[in-house]
């Protein structure tokens, strides 16, 4: 199994790095644009500036999800797998092509016996129906700060459902 997907792939799965790379691209349309607009009559002075707020909003948002992106390819690399329990499967208010998103919450134990608690992206509602509470997941966590993980999932039940 391949553990590390690609930076690229890795940060088009990410909902906050492809929405930020496009408002960053979008925010500099605007500079550009607004900017040779603007040199030829000031009263569109505000095109530029709308641009750089739109810029700023998207780089926050790309370095947020550029952050979620190399904390999955750390996990992966290094990151420990453990068994999670399932402790909620929740819908969110947050929606993705004007599909309402699902969280996974579990439960898992270091090699130290601690109990931490840690929860999935989004999943679609697809995805999220196979779990249920009680079932057991897979996850990594960080042997450094074993209270860092990410969700895995991959039961027998999700690949005979596919």
């Amino acid at each position: 199994m391949d553990r590390e997907p690609s930076l690229f792939v890795l940060l088009k799965q990410s909902f906050w790095g492809l929405f930020g790379a496009i408002w960053l691209v979008a925010g500099v349309g605007f500079i550009v644009i607004g900017s040779v607009q603007a040199l030829r009559d000031r009263n569109l002075l505000a095109f530029p500036l709308i641009g750089v707020i739109i810029a700023a909003v998207g780089a926050v948002l790309l370095r947020r999800g550029l952050l979620q992106v190399r904390r999955e390819q750390r996990l992966r690399r290094v990151g420990v797998p453990a068994e999670a329990t399932i402790t909620a499967v929740e819908e969110t208010n947050f929606r993705y092509n004007r599909v309402r998103q699902w969280i996974v919450r579990y439960r898992y134990v270091d090699r130290t016996g601690q109990m931490h608690e840690g929860k999935s992206g989004y999943l679609n509602p697809e995805e999220a129906e196979i779990w249920e509470v009680g079932q057991t997941a897979r996850v990594l966590f960080d042997p450094e700060r074993p209270s860092e993980s990410m969700w895995f999932g991959d039961t027998q039940k999700q690949l005979d459902e596919v």
